[in-house]
């Protein structure tokens, strides 16, 4: 969900042999032992191949089919992953808070059409008489997301209040009219969080745990709190750019709140599924509204669309080092959940192939994919923003003489030639791009297929690509340059009328810099131009100010269109 953009980018390179796979499973009921072995085979091929490490678990109408863990929860003591490590759940923690604001809608606390301001009395009033609880629950409330804000970015380790998260954002411009367009934000769980506390007056994780956790029985679901011990957690890991399996960075996790916090095991995700089926925890009426889809498929903290001809309910999550997702088809009752402690893990893909199996429906199994040579000439071709109908922008980008594909706002993934105009996924290779071309021979859409389901986006034409993405080429600078940007800045910003300085050490690589925010982590910026630098896969750029002497004095840091200003000090 947050911030991994910032400091990371390439997975690995596979050597791919071709062998194409494609299986339909025709299983008798009852043939238990193989459908098992099915699954488990298909998590192997995952672990080998897409770099999946994590616990997965499938059952149906409540019972377990497979639960177990594959890879390492942690690295450096050699403790296995198994289907009771508690691993970071990112997103999925929305539909806890969208039940949480459900219980109290049934205590006859609020209801779901009032304002904000109607419960948060110290949030800004021109807004939050505007904006209702059922738009913070669907993402229409057009408040910006505060996840991408510098002072976020370069404060994650540090713990923050409730208040504090909302004062990043309360005061801000909305991004449109309330109840008008959806727009996914984090900052609208933030509210509901803040909703709970005031209404319950108990901490957000104290009413969760009182009214869902302790209730179900999910003894190993709770508020992640990495400075606190917590047996059986797994550690998160990502690849860094010599494609080697590292830490991940640590976040404090009351910045993520009840937008992202809370940790769970698999086996505590199914006790959840089972809940949603029947009135243990919230009613029939309760249960239709969190999963009706109101606008881009989105429920209550739940995505809502139809896959293998039956309703799919879903979410998933994401943060720096860890990557999941939990899955429910509700016409055959069937769970599918897939915790990663490898970011990059194509978790959602897995689930899918899983349920497919299980299901009778074609799948395609992991591949090994032997890519081909092609003109690196064409590369500029593809280079460009392409949007769905559904507003979707795919970002296609060219470096070093290879090509990257990236949604807004999320890593990008390389691609790989299968033919000219052509591409599979590196992280993902039975999942294809295909580029079309106009009579004029010009780059005009492109089409992505994966399990069967094609996906067309137009590209923008440049104008219109350059509001959504700045495209950017690296240039050489000499040594003597670079080496002038070297040192120290202290950045400065206002939160809540408080003044807070930060660092930025800058350091030199070959051809770039290491700028390394406030000494929590490194992220490696390239060259644009002589003072400009960028970053490949973020909204990330600084630009260096110079005094009238020409001498380096200070730097500017964007990201997402917010910026920080800095003064070197040495």
């Amino acid at each position: 969900m947050l911030f991994r953009h910032y400091s990371r980018c390439l997975r690995f390179i596979v050597v791919f042999v071709c062998v194409a796979v494609l299986a339909v499973n025709h299983r008798a009921a009852g043939d238990s032992a193989s459908l098992r072995w099915e699954l488990d085979q298909y998590i192997t091929d995952a672990r080998v191949l897409w770099g999946f490490h994590g616990a997965a678990l499938v059952a149906r109408d409540g019972d377990v089919i497979i639960s177990k863990g594959y890879g390492m929860a942690n690295r450096p003591i050699g403790d296995p992953n198994t289907d009771t490590t508690k691993f970071f759940i990112g997103s999925i923690t929305k539909q806890f808070t969208a039940a949480g604001i459900l219980l109290l809608e049934g205590d006859g606390s609020l209801k779901l059409n009032d304002p904000i301001s109607r419960h948060l009395e110290n949030y800004p009033k021109e807004t939050g008489r505007r904006i209702t609880i059922h738009q913070l629950l669907t993402h229409t409330s057009g408040i910006p997301d505060y996840t991408t804000l510098p002072h976020v970015v370069m404060q994650r380790n540090r713990q923050f209040s409730t208040s504090e998260l909302m004062s990043m954002f309360d005061t801000k411009p909305l991004e449109f009219e309330p109840g008008t367009k959806f727009r996914y934000s984090n900052s609208g769980y933030i509210v509901l969080g803040a909703i709970i506390e005031e209404i319950s007056g108990q901490s957000y994780e104290a009413f969760l745990h009182r009214r869902i956790f302790k209730p179900l029985g999910m003894l190993s679901t709770g508020y992640a709190r990495r400075e606190a011990g917590l047996p059986d957690r797994a550690d998160g890991y990502t690849i860094d750019e010599s494609r080697r399996l590292v830490d991940a960075i640590r976040v404090h996790f009351s910045l993520l709140h009840s937008a992202g916090a809370l940790y769970s095991t698999v086996g505590d995700m199914l006790i959840w599924d089972q809940a949603l089926y029947s009135e243990t925890l919230l009613d029939e009426e309760e249960i239709r509204m969190m999963f009706a889809p109101y606008g881009c498929n989105y429920g209550y903290g739940v995505r809502i669309d139809t896959l293998y001809g039956q309703k799919h309910v879903w979410h998933k999550g994401f943060l720096d080092g860890f990557h999941t997702t939990f899955d429910r088809w509700i016409d055959d009752r069937l769970c599918v959940v897939v915790f990663s402690n490898e970011d990059e893990a194509p978790v959602d893909k897995i689930a899918r192939g899983l349920a497919a199996i299980v299901l009778g429906e074609p799948y395609s199994r992991p591949l090994r994919r032997e890519p081909v040579s092609i003109d690196t000439s064409l590369l500029p071709d593809y280079q460009g923003v392409y949007e769905t109908d559904g507003g979707c922008c795919h970002i296609v980008t060219h470096d070093r003489g290879m090509l990257y594909s990236q949604i807004l706002g999320e890593p990008r993934y390389k691609l790989l030639a299968s033919a000219v105009d052509t591409f599979f996924y590196e992280i993902d290779n039975n999942r294809t791009i295909i580029f079309t071309r106009d009579a004029d021979n010009r780059v005009i859409s492109c089409e992505q297929k994966d399990y069967g389901r094609s996906e067309q986006a137009a590209k923008l034409v440049p104008k219109a690509a350059e509001r959504v993405w700045k495209f950017r080429q690296e240039v050489l600078l000499p040594e003597r340059i670079l080496n002038e940007y070297v040192g120290s800045y202290a950045l400065y910003y206002e939160l809540e009328g408080r003044g807070s300085d930060f660092s930025l050490e800058v350091t030199r690589t070959e051809n770039g810099l290491l700028i390394d925010l406030d000494k929590q982590d490194q992220i490696e910026v390239f060259p644009a131009e002589r003072d400009i630098f960028y970053h490949k896969i973020a909204a990330f750029e600084i630009r260096f100010t110079r005094d009238r002497s020409g001498t380096v004095a200070g730097c500017e840091v964007s990201i997402s269109g917010s910026r920080v200003s800095g003064k070197k000090s040495n």
